[in-house]
């Protein structure tokens, strides 16, 4: 005991990681393989890089936030009147949709297979006609801000910017993706966890 064990981590203790973004959580075996060990090894280097990123990134990170900020503030006068009739479109279809929903329910509650038909398929219309009219408001929305220099500028900056932090993310979700299944081959299964 007083070698200690080669393969623990503090911060990995209680052997369970979380996966990173659907609940999951990875229950590392004990002892782990050299391969899941390595996979721990390299999640936790990843994550102090990720950390070291951010810290690192921060102040240039929040003023390239700001300077987007700014250029969609500058095109407030052209965005604004593009943004209302988006409102006013989210509005009607989201009452319109409401009333159809009410249809085909209470069709469905009177056994009216019929009607419930004939209200499905106007639901099933307008809820494509919707999709349509508020997908084209946010590209009018988008393609004036596209059309601006200083926010194509912008954005492109914090982007570029933001380039470590996003090859970091990348680098540990490969590494918890790598970890699941070294986990998974080391307990002789193929299921998906």
């Amino acid at each position: 005991m007083t070698q200690g064990n080669p393969f623990s981590m503090d911060d990995l203790e209680s052997r369970t990681l979380l996966s990173g973004g659907h609940g999951h959580h990875l229950h590392i075996p004990n002892p782990p393989s050299a391969a899941v060990q390595a996979d721990l090894d390299a999640i936790k280097a990843d994550r102090t890089q990720l950390s070291t990123d951010r810290e690192a990134l921060a102040t240039t990170l929040k003023a390239d936030r700001q300077a987007v900020r700014d250029a969609i503030t500058a095109l407030a006068p052209t965005l604004d009147p593009l943004r209302a009739t988006l409102k006013a479109d989210s509005k009607t279809w989201r009452v319109a949709l409401r009333a159809d929903i009410k249809a085909v329910r209470a069709d469905r509650r009177a056994g009216d297979t019929a009607q419930q038909a004939t209200d499905q398929a106007k639901l099933d219309a307008d809820q494509a006609a919707a999709k349509t009219a508020l997908d084209a408001d946010r590209a009018a929305i988008q393609a004036v801000l596209d059309a601006d220099a200083a926010y194509t500028a912008a954005k492109a900056k914090l982007t570029a910017d933001a380039a470590p932090i996003t090859a970091d993310l990348a680098k540990l979700k490969a590494d918890l993706e790598k970890l699941k299944a070294d986990i998974k081959a080391q307990l002789g299964t193929t299921a998906t966890a």
